[in-house]
């Protein structure tokens, strides 16, 4: 019978349907049924999903877990060596083995995610199962890293104290990084939950309105869920590996390299390191390389907007002074290209090489290797003792720096170019604190190039260029003689050196005496008579004023006043003051020790202003993958004829320069000359005014008769250059004679 009460109204389809319905309630049994498939086939389903994943995708699902990821690492490449004419190495690339470890494996304490991964990683699937075997496999793998540290001081050499305190700063700077990103990601999270929250409201209240609720939801429909502010945050830096060890020794490294299981987490990296084998040889010629910072990168964005030429990454090294950034395109390598595959876990399992590194060119100096250092050696000597004047054995005052330059007057090759005080490239190439200092803290500043970049009055040294100049104005006869009083009008201004310190004069000279005794009164009238512009115009065709073109950076110009003044004012008349101490090499004017050699290698080689250059040659490295040829055209130059120039002028001005030296009455008579060679030279006394020493100058050329080298000796501050240069000429020319630079079996003296 039917459970509930049945109308008597019901109509005649009603009840039909009634007797149709009535057996599914009347049957219990057949509900029950009914709901147990309902919830058994879903089941079924469920059981027949989990199955089909377990069987059928399973190696699917451990191929994600073991997904890996590729990373392109650059390969350091060789730059280019540099070498003395005589085959003497003076920069190079070595080498060398870098011990890096993975940050996971320096973590302290461990990271918990990493800890628990590497002792999976060591059992099978069943063990996996189980926690006792889990973080028993989990301090396995802390006593396996403090192996790890053991092995590696044992077999590096490295100090354990020093080690520990390389990892602690790296996880220092690793943890500072992922503050900051953390802090950077919250700061973006905040503002994104703004904006959102800006979606919900109307001027900042909700109005209620169907619109707002609309907005509402597709805000929550739309808006992606902020996973980062529940996510661990992990960096680069946290799955990169970082350096721990520099400068291995092969044995190590092949060690390290062979034995992974023993030292897991680490990798062995080759890299290049740029030596110089010579020390402070020849410091400020080469220059030095140093990587590329973040500093070096904005500097270049900014000088090459629209891309820069050479490519430079961090990690990559620059030429930053000297022949180092001179030849910078010839000398730099290529890098190449290594692909890194790491697991997910930043762990290297496998690399290979996509692009071969492409070396550097070699470059070939004309420096004459023991003649720079020869050089050298005398300026240390000149600035580090008490200096004493051989003519009268008194003291003389130390030099607060100094230069010397000597080069070849046929071809501009640059001999030896020595600058005091020097400095070690390797201080500033291996970031020698200590070195670094003491180089701060010198106050004659070694990194300075005095060769090329020192800007003095050259003195009595430019009366060379003040007699060419005299002689071609065609209003002055060599052969007279004018009495030298000591000082021109008054005993009181315009005098002699001699009448200043012993109150007599040179009495009655011509061109060649008034050359050799260093005549000022001689100079000082023949520029009121003929004024300054002359004397302009040769000194810029002798390349004063300007710069030599020599291959290295950062040359200095000097000063030379303007022809044009000149010519318009009264300094063309010569009745400027400023005309007479023009002459003598006083006034404005400037110039570097290298254009003074120069200007006296114009004068030994018949007129021809050269090119000063120190690179002879290039070539690329010879290797296995890139037998090219080494040698490259010579870079020599024989310069360029200065316009009118007599050979009768050269003559006058050649003759006088010898006797300076060989004449006894000559400024470098008694401290310059030689009996195993004959030098022509000019001394010169710079004044620097504010009662400071003179600045002392010896320039000249060897030998006198059949001239081959040219040269220049300078010290700021030293006194009278024919006192304090010319001692030291006199000891640089002995050291071309043993390097046999002046074309005779010549011997050096006794002296």
């Amino acid at each position: 019978m039917l459970n509930r009460p049945q109308s008597t109204w019901l109509s005649e389809s009603q009840g039909e349907e009634c007797v149709a319905t009535r057996g599914i309630d009347a049957s219990p049994r057949l509900r029950i049924g009914l709901l147990s498939a309902l919830l058994v086939v879903p089941l079924i389903g469920i059981g027949f999903r989990l199955a089909h994943v377990q069987l059928t995708l399973g190696d699917e699902y451990a191929r994600e877990f073991e997904r890996t990821t590729e990373r392109i690492e650059s390969i350091p490449s060789r730059d280019g060596r540099i070498l003395a004419s005589d085959g003497q190495v003076l920069a190079e690339d070595l080498e060398i083995f870098r011990l890096k470890v993975h940050y996971r494996w320096i973590e302290e304490p461990a990271d918990p995610g990493w800890l628990r991964g590497q002792a999976l990683r060591r059992l099978d699937r069943p063990a996996r199962r189980d926690p006792e075997r889990v973080a028993e496999g989990q301090r396995q793998v802390l006593r396996d890293r403090e192996e790890l540290w053991s092995l590696i001081v044992k077999q590096t050499g490295v100090d354990e104290e020093l080690l520990a305190k390389k990892r602690r700063s790296v996880q220092r700077r690793v943890e500072q990084i992922h503050a900051r990103v953390l802090k950077e990601r919250e700061r973006r999270a905040k503002e994104a939950h703004a904006s959102t929250q800006s979606l919900f409201l109307t001027d900042g209240e909700s109005s209620g309105t169907w619109s707002d609720y609309w907005n509402r939801v597709v805000a929550a429909l739309t808006t992606p869920p902020r996973r980062e502010e529940t996510e661990p945050l992990v960096i680069q830096e946290q799955l990169d590996y970082h350096l721990l060890v520099d400068n291995l020794t092969l044995e190590s490294a092949v060690e390290i390299e062979a034995g992974r299981e023993r030292f897991p987490g680490t990798r062995i990296e080759v890299a290049a390191r740029r030596t110089y084998p010579q020390g402070t040889v020849a410091a400020h010629v080469l220059g030095y390389r140093l990587p590329v910072s973040d500093e070096l990168l904005a500097e270049r964005r900014a000088r090459f907007p629209d891309g820069d030429p050479l490519d430079y990454r961090l990690g990559d090294r620059m030429g930053i002074t000297g022949i180092e950034r001179h030849y910078e395109r010839r000398l730099r390598g290529l890098r190449g290209e290594r692909v890194l595959v790491l697991n997910r876990r930043g762990e290297v399992i496998e690399e290979r090489v996509a692009r071969e590194p492409r070396y550097g060119q070699d470059l070939v100096l004309g420096l004459s290797m023991n003649l720079q250092q020869s050089a050298e050696e005398l300026l240390d000597a000149t600035l580090n003792g008490p200096q004493i004047d051989e003519t009268n054995g008194k003291s003389l005052p130390t030099p607060t720096g100094g230069a010397i330059v000597a080069i070849d007057i046929r071809t501009g090759s640059i001999l030896a170019a020595a600058s005091a005080p020097r400095f070690d490239p390797r201080v500033l190439v291996e970031h020698d604190q200590a070195g670094w200092s003491a180089i701060q803290a010198d106050a004659r500043q070694p990194l300075f190039h005095r060769a090329t970049e020192m800007t003095l009055p050259p003195g009595s040294v430019f009366k060379v260029v003040s007699a060419v100049g005299f002689l071609e104005s065609g209003r002055l006869d060599p052969e007279r003689a004018h009495t030298c009083l000591g000082y021109l009008d008054s005993p009181e201004r315009y005098r002699c050196y001699t009448f200043k310190h012993y109150g007599v004069g040179h009495g009655d000279v011509n061109l060649t005496a008034a050359l050799a005794r260093s005549c000022n009164v001689y100079f000082f009238d023949a520029a009121r008579r003929i004024g300054s512009a002359p004397l302009i115009q040769w000194a810029d065709r002798f390349g004063l004023g300007r710069a030599t073109g020599v291959d290295l950076p950062g040359e200095r110009v000097g000063s030379l006043p303007a022809l044009e003044t000149a010519v318009s004012s009264k300094r063309a008349r010569g009745t400027s003051g400023e005309a007479l101490q023009l002459a003598i090499g006083q006034g404005k004017l400037t110039a570097t020790p290298l254009q003074i050699a120069r200007m006296m290698a114009a004068i030994a080689n018949g007129g021809r202003l050269v090119t000063p250059h120190f690179a002879q040659s290039t070539g690329t490295v010879r290797t296995e993958t890139d037998p090219a040829d080494a040698s490259l055209p010579s870079m020599a130059r024989s310069g360029e004829p200065i316009p009118d120039l007599s050979n009768n002028t050269l003559a006058w001005v050649r003759q006088g320069l010898t006797e300076v030296v060989a004449h006894p009455k000559g400024t470098g008579y008694k401290t310059v000359r030689l009996p195993t060679v004959q030098i022509a030279g000019k001394t010169g006394t710079a004044e620097p005014g504010g009662g400071r020493p003179d600045h002392a100058w010896f320039a000249g050329y060897v030998p006198a008769g059949s001239p081959r080298v040219a040269f220049v000796v300078v010290l700021e501050h030293a006194g009278p250059g024919g006192h304090a240069a010319g001692p030291v000429a006199r000891k640089l020319v002995q050291a071309m004679q043993v390097e046999r630079l002046l074309g005779g079996v010549e011997l050096p003296s006794a002296n």
